[in-house]
C-alpha cells in the first residue's frame, strides 16, 4: 500500500514538472530540464544510500558524474586559469634569481616604465595599480627582497613625479 502512495505522489510530481516545463521558454526551459534531472538523480541516490542499497561513496562519485555536465561549462576559464598559473610560475622564479645589481645613476622613466611592466602614456590609475601588484609580491614582510622593494617605490615616485 505505501508503495502505491509513493508511486502516485511521484506521478502527481511528474505531471506537474512536465505542465511547467512545457509551459517555460527558451533558457528557463533548459534550467528546468537541468535541475529536474538533477534532482530527480540526486534524490533516488539518496534514497538508495538511506534504505542501504548504496553506499554512500558511490553516492557521492554518482552525483560528481552527474555535474559533469555543469562543470564543462566552466571551461572557458580556462586561458585565465592558465594566464595565471603562468604569472605565478614566472613570479616564483623571479624570486628565485638574485636581484639585480642596483644602477648607478638616476631612474629614467624608461627604466621605471620596464619595472613596473607599464607601456609610455600609462595613466595615474594603471601606475598605481602596477604598483600595488608588483609591491604584494616582493614586500619584504612577506618574504621579499628589501632591493627590489625599493627599485618598484622609486619607479612609481619617478612616473608620478
Amino acid at each position: 500500500m505505501a508503495r502505491l502512495v509513493i508511486l502516485i505522489a511521484a506521478l502527481a510530481v511528474a505531471l506537474l514538472l512536465w505542465y511547467n516545463i512545457s509551459r517555460s521558454r527558451g533558457e528557463q526551459r533548459k534550467k528546468m530540464i537541468f535541475w529536474t534531472l538533477f534532482s530527480i538523480i540526486a534524490g533516488t541516490l539518496l534514497v538508495l544510500t538511506a534504505t542501504g542499497r548504496l553506499h554512500w561513496i558511490t553516492a557521492v562519485i554518482a552525483s560528481a558524474v552527474a555535474m559533469i555536465p555543469r562543470l564543462l561549462g566552466y571551461l572557458k576559464y580556462l586561458p585565465l586559469v592558465s594566464r595565471l598559473y603562468q604569472q605565478t610560475k614566472t613570479g616564483k622564479q623571479s624570486q628565485q634569481q638574485p636581484p639585480p645589481p642596483p644602477r648607478s645613476g638616476a631612474m629614467t622613466k624608461k627604466d621605471a616604465l620596464d619595472i613596473l611592466g607599464l607601456k609610455p602614456g600609462a595613466t595615474r590609475e594603471e601606475i598605481l595599480s602596477a604598483h600595488k601588484r608588483m609591491i604584494q609580491k616582493v614586500h619584504p614582510d612577506r618574504g621579499g627582497s628589501d632591493t627590489l622593494a625599493a627599485q618598484i617605490n622609486k619607479a612609481k615616485d619617478v612616473l608620478l613625479g
